[in-house]
């Protein structure tokens, strides 16, 4: 069961939102509640991973007429009677149940707990590669190095890591990474397809697991797709795209874009950063611009694909945004994040290029750049 918020295109521009938590809004009383709220989300968060993972929320759910703490404890002989009475009262304070007539109830927020596909994944990923490492965010922030990672592997970023992670931690990060590009490619290929100079060479830039690339090759079957990635990420996208029968129709460049003494290899028609920007810092990005110009072809352009926070419809998502940056921060590579539209547009100007075509709300929560020189 997956909820999908729908765009009011009233509310989608390129100017920042106002404030959703202005003072003048709330009395008194429910601001000082979510201030309490805040003092305890840690645990709050860690309750809510043990109440979906010992399915006490699923075991709610089935049971519409509720369930006594007798019955409950009897479904549960693996967890002591203290520690299932500690969860249950946590979970009436965190929101996610509610005690009626001595039975237990499941809530509408714990039923988006553990069914929203959104929420689960984000969820995952909080546990499973953020949450140690958030305790390293004042030193993070300090030295402009991600702290955090060490809880995950010994590497400077968590990019060289990924296909090192354990299996757990590799899920959660690819389910994450993942559910916020592959809803959006199909939308994607009607705008990449219907440029003028109909392009036949594309270079995906930050190509990892190689499903922007699959599902170009699908889409138009001239196209000639090149992947740049760092090895690690390119040998999985090589399985990948074997693996649903493209071998030999596109081609695999091993690149650190970072790199300035390397020029990228080739001339492309159109070059595709898919959530690829937001993993590098302001001066970063105007590196890895510079270095795009020299390898696109006259008239070519460069795509981008974001999901700027300013941009988002509704404060979940941008809220969600806005706490993926101190990810970015902690354990990815301590100086980028998710970015306002505002900030970005500068970079762009100030690596020399202008818009072309800006496309606000793809597929809801996405915005899709063209610029060119």
């Amino acid at each position: 069961m997956t909820y999908i918020y729908k765009l009011n295109q009233q509310n989608m521009n390129t100017k920042k939102k106002e404030s959703f938590f202005k003072d003048k809004e709330y009395h008194a009383f429910t601001a000082l509640e979510k201030a309490h709220f805040l003092s305890f989300a840690p645990y709050a968060f860690q309750a809510s991973i043990l109440l979906r993972d010992y399915s006490i929320l699923s075991k709610l759910e089935s049971n519409s007429n509720g369930l006594s703490f007798e019955e409950l404890k009897n479904e549960f002989p693996n967890i002591s009677y203290y520690g299932i009475r500690i969860l249950l009262e946590a979970g009436i304070g965190i929101g996610l149940l509610y005690e009626e007539n001595e039975k237990y109830f499941i809530t509408k927020t714990g039923l988006f707990f553990i069914n929203d596909r959104m929420v689960v994944v984000n969820t995952n990923f909080m546990q499973d590669i953020c949450y140690q490492g958030a305790f390293k965010l004042k030193e993070s922030i300090e030295n402009g190095t991600p702290a955090g990672l060490s809880y995950l592997g010994n590497w400077n970023t968590i990019y060289e890591g990924l296909s090192q992670l354990k299996e757990k931690e590799k899920k959660s990060w690819f389910d994450f990474d993942h559910y916020y590009s592959d809803f959006v490619f199909p939308e994607i290929m009607k705008i990449l397809f219907d440029q003028e100079i109909k392009p036949l060479e594309v270079l995906d830039i930050g190509a990892n697991t190689g499903k922007f690339s699959s599902y170009c090759l699908q889409h138009n079957k001239q196209v000639k797709m090149s992947l740049l990635d760092l090895p690690g990420q390119l040998a999985m996208a090589d399985e990948h795209l074997k693996s649903q029968g493209f071998e030999g129709k596109y081609q695999l460049i091993a690149h650190n874009i970072l790199d300035e003494t390397i020029v990228i290899p080739g001339k492309y028609d159109i070059i595709w950063m898919s959530q690829f920007l937001d993993c590098f810092s302001d001066d970063e990005i105007i590196l890895i611009l510079n270095k795009c110009k020299v390898a696109l072809k006259e008239n070519g352009v460069i795509m981008i694909n974001e999901t700027f926070w300013d941009h988002q419809p509704f404060h979940a998502a941008m809220y969600s945004l806005q706490m993926t940056s101190l990810y970015f921060t902690t354990m990815a590579n301590g100086n980028s994040q998710m970015y306002d539209s505002r900030v970005f547009m500068k970079l762009i100007e100030k690596a020399g290029f202008k818009v072309i075509d800006t496309k606000v709300g793809v597929a809801t929560t996405h915005t899709v750049l063209t610029i060119g020189l």
